[in-house]
């Protein structure tokens, strides 16, 4: 989304921890004015160990630099695990909470009810990969069409401040889909 010269936003994904974005860099000309994570987990990921110095931590160290409106969607399904070849895909200690927790500016937390790490994707049963993270309760498609929506929403509030999709975020829609039990939200720092 390019609305104009200067302003764009991020879409961080779930790619293996941290913020993978799919925008430029940050220059002095671009910045980012808006931040939508999916399922963000603060760490590397994965069974196989990985280099600290490869994966640094943002929350909360690097929270402070993230001063546009933040919106951080994601599960708690695999927030824990247990038993065998069991893993915790988004682990509580770095999942999108804590990165709504540490938020210094406007931020809102949306967890889809029921989802898993995987349901965020095109095919949650994508093999081995997908079948370490236990399934959750949620119908990936609706899962996908909300994150879709937020996202939308999100973005058309932001980068073309069309203050009707605020309904969307944090007003009769979102009570709608809270209400029908889909999500749980909060917002923070005036979003």
């Amino acid at each position: 989304m390019w609305p104009s010269g200067r302003s764009w936003a991020w879409r961080a994904t779930l790619s293996g921890g941290r913020f993978r974005c799919c925008w430029p860099p940050v220059t002095s000309v671009l910045f980012p004015v808006a931040l939508f994570a999916v399922d963000p987990v603060d760490a590397a990921g994965g069974p196989l160990p990985s280099n600290p110095a490869d994966f640094p931590s943002v929350t909360p160290e690097l929270m402070g630099q993230i001063t546009v409106p933040l919106v951080l969607l994601g599960e708690t399904v695999n927030a824990t695990c247990t038993g065998f070849m069991c893993q915790a895909c988004a682990p509580a200690a770095d999942n999108f909470q804590q990165y709504f927790a540490h938020a210094e500016g406007p931020a809102l937390e949306v967890e889809v009810v029921g989802a898993n790490h995987m349901s965020f994707i095109d095919n949650p049963d994508c093999g081995l990969t997908c079948s370490v993270c236990p399934k959750g309760s949620d119908n990936p498609a609706t899962t996908r069409m909300l994150t879709k929506k937020y996202m939308t929403a999100f973005f058309l509030l932001e980068l073309y401040d069309d203050v009707k999709y605020l309904d969307w975020l944090t007003g009769p829609e979102m009570e709608q889909d809270a209400a029908a039990g889909l999500v749980k939200y909060q917002s923070k720092g005036g979003f």
